[in-house]
């Protein structure tokens, strides 16, 4: 077989942390769906759909406040684009579809770190989508570098 063989160019990592006031849970993305084996080791949902089926359409559960008082946040934990495909707007849809997915789950914001000389990413997040400065972090990383703690508010028209 002569088939050329297909391999990851971009990866984004992230997980949704669950507050209420006194305690935080840490819930993944895989934990929040609702995907079962049936008999034939395929994968449906719980209503008997197909799991992907409705990925794209907004939840029941986009309420940034549970009845209980839950909010849950949204954080992305490393953005990571091959070197020789960078710059063609592959990190920009990653980290986009992150959102849009942790929107849909309820998310009232997103939080992540980037080192304070990576400008690249410092120009993704804050121009393109609209992140703001929330802290610096001395001596954040194990190099002693500095770090931005980033935050995208998330408002009801996501």
């Amino acid at each position: 077989e002569n088939r050329r063989q297909r391999r990851p160019i971009g990866c984004v990592v992230c997980k949704i942390d669950m507050e209420d006031g006194e305690t935080e849970d840490i819930i993944t993305l895989e934990q929040e769906q609702t995907s079962n084996h049936n008999d034939n080791g395929t994968s449906e949902s719980s209503d008997g759909e197909h799991p992907n089926k409705n990925e794209s359409q907004p939840s029941n559960n986009n309420n940034a406040n549970n009845n209980d008082g839950t909010q849950f946040t949204g954080y992305i934990g490393m953005l990571a684009v091959e070197k020789t495909h960078r710059r063609s707007g592959i990190g920009t849809v990653l980290v986009q579809r992150a959102i849009h997915r942790m929107a849909q789950l309820g998310c009232h914001s997103i939080k992540l770190e980037t080192e304070v000389t990576n400008k690249g990413a410092m120009n993704l997040y804050e121009d393109r989508l609209g992140f703001v400065r929330e802290e610096l972090l001395k001596k954040y990383y194990l190099n002693w570098g500095d770090a931005y703690r980033l935050r995208l508010w998330i408002t009801g028209g996501r």
